[in-house]
């Protein structure tokens, strides 16, 4: 009977049933290690079939629970824990490469990279480092390939993508994830043989008893668990009883084992040991074996050191087992020879080694090989890795990238897409094509907008990922890839396709590129291809830029469809403010000022009023040594009235259709914007602020055809075309007349002091036998006055072509007048010019 002076007894009694029969919560590890049981569980009862779905096995869930165990365990503590520890220092993951490339049961690939892609994206430790971690990620990245394509890419390239972004978080790793194996492609029947072979290695038990346990708590004391801890799971009796024949037999299974062991260059001895050193989980865990722990712990680290000792024999076990099943390839494998010395059933014969090529960086060219898929969202994620790696600011990465196959293959796939387009695509529905790289663009992919429009808009894609892969990557990345699409796609490819008979459709597709180009490195090299890379004037009638004069060759056929889009053409490389295509086009050949007549020097006086000279006088004579000249008195003359006045009254009144003298003014708060953007663009080229003439008279025994102008002024190829095509505007079509105008108007409005003068001067005295904007446009207007009136109520004639193009009324049946029309550009354009002239003026002031 109890009594009140025996319950402290009673009290210990039932302390002692619990702490009994009461089992204590398992630890994390004990936990890990338990669902990595579990996981191999699944290959100790399927000896035979391994071909069943992995979705009907527990391997998904016991991965997840694994991965919730490693990032719990980071949470809790500040320093690497013992699960993470347990799975590098036992390379678990190495196994889960093997199941990887063996695919088995099917669908391990898939979900151990997705294992893997969690595991190393959302640890807050850099892990990739690890020999434990970067040797399985080598091979899963080697599985990982696009050509052919397979249902797992999208999980591929996901992983890939993982480590592009590991990589630029942890640059110091760049070159140990991309230092690529040297690569051995093995037969089929080869790669069958060695899979089944190391397969059997990790399933096949010689001897298995069954006994009357629930299976899924079956001890492991098979050879598919020693292959990852062999005395996980024994006693420590048992532990120290086999550690005579452990320490015995070690010496010879490592022999044994290197037989067959492949030589890759995963890992070396120094590079595993320095990796190993250098990881904080192994560096707590060496802190760990100094620290004195008593050998009773409950945490299955703890060792004491007898046991220490025992675990050193057995570890080299392991480590050899481990090697072994890195000879696992499912498309590749590595080393300088492949050899199957262990398989006695092998044919030798199949597996004869290859010569071994090297790869330029291995995640690099997993992610090329998906750059052709016909899944859109693989192939954006595929190009977001690509672009990743290429603007690494590691220079010596950069290089490597740069001499890799991505120089080829970037524009290999603009080639196959541009000559997938039809030639029937309508030019006119070009320019309103828009998409970019990283959009799926279902406007221009799901819906029938015109023929063809699928394939034009997939050029135009490719083309905006090239331009902004150009745009972000390295410079030496970006300068090499820029060239590549100059010699293999526009030289190779574009060039000869400007003379066929869709040379339309192939100008429009150059136009609507050049607009949407953003990459000064990449406009760099398109300049080259368009005018030449030689900034020096060339002579009449010798070609020394074959595309250039092929445009302006284009300009003068008989198609104003091809005129059109050739001018168009030309505006855009106007609007790119490119220095060089506006040096080879125009500057060079009037920077010389030849144009100019140094005779008759004293006839420009008169240009300039009496107050500007006397204010320029006081300025120079001033005491004001802080006066800097802050306007061109080029682009801001003081005569500017007379200018303006000069474009206004070209037309006759009688041929002026606006009433409105002034209303030139209607212009001017457009090209008010138009030209401060064109201020800013050129801010940066070294163009002079005034046009002088150089004196040449003290050089004229040495260079007489510079006196007096002995040699004919020569404007260059692209200007002589533009007067020619001005000269021809009453015959022109009014398109043609006013895509003319825009071109003429986008080269006036660039601040260039000798362009300015050349082009909205009329009063500028010229050499003998040369003409300018103009005198060209004083001889259409005496061709218009001879011609227009002719024609009986030619007024009345002029008063409706006016309201059917500046005022879009519309008359049904009413024929097109090329004459009238032309009257009606010609006046327009006078307006235009003059207006260019005096915001030019307001702004230089």
């Amino acid at each position: 009977m109890c009594t009140f002076n025996n319950l402290p007894c009673f009290a210990s009694y039932l302390l002692f049933l619990n702490r009994n029969d009461i089992a204590p919560p398992a630890t994390p590890l004990q936990d890990f290690t338990y669902h990595w049981k579990q996981l191999m569980n699944f290959y100790v009862n399927h000896l035979t079939d391994c071909k069943v779905p992995i979705q009907t096995t527990g391997i998904p869930r016991h991965l997840d629970r694994l991965l919730e165990i490693l990032l719990e365990e980071e949470k809790v503590e500040n320093e690497p824990g013992p699960c993470l520890e347990y799975l590098l220092q036992h390379k678990l993951l190495d196994l889960l490469a093997t199941l990887a490339s063996a695919e088995t049961p099917p669908g391990m690939r898939t979900v151990c990279l997705s294992f893997l892609r969690k595991f190393l994206g959302r640890s807050k430790y850099p892990l990739l480092h690890h020999t434990s971690i970067y040797g399985p990620v080598q091979r899963l990245i080697a599985l990982c390939n696009g050509s052919p394509p397979s249902p797992m890419e999208a999980e591929e390239v996901q992983f890939l993508l993982t480590l592009c972004f590991l990589v630029c978080k942890y640059p110091h790793v760049t070159n140990i994830i991309n230092d690529a194996p040297c690569i051995q492609r093995q037969s089929t029947s080869a790669r069958r043989n060695s899979e089944r072979i190391e397969v059997e290695k990790v399933t096949y038990i010689p001897a298995r008893r069954r006994n009357n346990f629930n299976p899924l708590f079956e001890p492991l004391d098979t050879q598919a668990v020693t292959l990852i801890n062999p005395n996980l799971f024994s006693t420590e009796n048992d532990r120290r009883r086999s550690v005579g024949s452990n320490r015995s037999s070690s010496k010879a299974d490592t022999t044994r084992g290197s037989s067959s062991q492949s030589n890759g260059s995963i890992s070396s001895t120094e590079a595993e040991n320095a990796s190993q050193s250098s990881s904080p989980a192994i560096q707590k865990s060496n802190c760990d074996e100094n620290s004195g722990i008593p050998a009773h712990s409950t945490d299955p680290r703890d060792y004491d050191v007898s046991q220490k000792c025992e675990d050193a024999a057995l570890m080299n076990e392991i480590d050899t087992h481990l090697q072994n099943l890195q000879d696992l390839r499912l498309d590749v494998g590595y080393g300088s020879s492949y050899e199957n010395s262990n398989s006695a059933e092998g044919d030798q014969s199949l597996l004869r080694p290859k010569t071994p090529q090297k790869s330029k960086c291995l995640l690099l060219d997993a992610l090329l090989s998906y750059i052709n898929t016909a899944d859109n969202t693989v192939r954006i994620r595929a190009c977001e890795g690509i672009m990743v790696l290429a603007s690494l600011e590691d220079p010596s990465f950069a290089q490597m990238i740069a001499n890799s196959d991505l120089t080829n293959l970037i524009p290999s796939r603009l080639e196959s897409i541009f000559n997938a387009i039809p030639a029937h695509v309508d030019p006119t529905e070009i320019d309103g094509v828009d998409v970019t790289w990283g959009l799926d663009s279902p406007a221009w992919t799901k819906e029938k907008k015109f023929s063809g429009c699928r394939q034009v808009a997939a050029f135009f894609m490719w083309f905006d990922y090239c331009n902004q892969l150009i745009r972000e990557a390295h410079p030496d990345v970006a300068e090499a890839l820029a060239k590549n699409i100059r010699v293999n796609f526009l030289e190779k490819i574009v060039t000869p396709a400007l003379a066929e008979h869709h040379v339309v459709l192939i100008t429009a597709l150059i136009t609507k590129c050049l607009k949407e180009l953003t990459s000064t490195i990449l406009c760099t090299e398109i300049s080259y291809w368009l005018v030449g890379q030689d900034r020096g004037p060339e002579i009449p009638n010798v070609w020394t830029s074959p595309v250039l004069h092929r445009l302006i060759d284009n300009c003068f056929t008989d198609s104003d469809d091809l005129t059109l889009e050739t001018l168009k053409l030309f505006e855009e490389m106007i609007e790119k403010r490119n220095e060089h295509i506006l040096h080879c086009l125009v500057l060079v050949y009037l920077s010389t000022r030849g144009y100019y007549d140094n005779t008759a020097a004293d006839s420009a006086i008169a240009s300039w009023s009496d107050e500007e000279d006397e204010r320029e006088r006081e300025k120079k004579g001033s005491l004001d040594l802080s006066y800097e000249q802050s306007h061109s008195r080029t682009l801001a003359p003081s005569n500017i009235h007379r200018i303006v006045n000069c474009f206004l009254s070209l037309i006759p009144r009688y041929l002026q259709t606006d009433t409105d003298v002034n209303n030139y003014e209607r212009y001017m708060a457009d090209l008010e914007r138009q030209y401060s953007t064109v201020l800013t663009d050129c801010s940066l080229m070294a163009w002079p602020l005034e046009a002088v003439t150089v004196d040449d008279s003290a050089s004229s025994d040495s260079r007489p055809e510079a006196d007096h102008c002995s040699v004919r002024f020569y404007m260059g190829p692209f200007m002589t075309m533009l007067f020619e095509k001005v000269a021809n505007i009453p015959k022109q079509k009014y398109e043609v007349n006013l895509q003319l105008t825009v071109v003429i108007s986008r080269l006036a409005l660039l601040p260039h002091p000798y362009l300015h003068e050349f082009l909205l001067n009329p009063l500028l005295p010229l050499a003998p036998g040369t003409k300018n904007l103009f005198t060209c446009l004083q001889k259409v207007v005496k061709q218009l006055v001879h011609e227009v009136p002719k024609t009986p109520d030619h007024k009345q004639m002029l008063k409706e072509t006016r309201e059917r193009l500046l005022e879009d009324c519309s008359h049904d049946g009413e024929k097109e007048n090329i004459l009238f029309e032309s009257v009606i550009v010609t006046e327009e354009f006078c307006k235009e010019l003059a207006a260019i002239a005096y915001v030019k003026y307001h702004h230089s002031m």
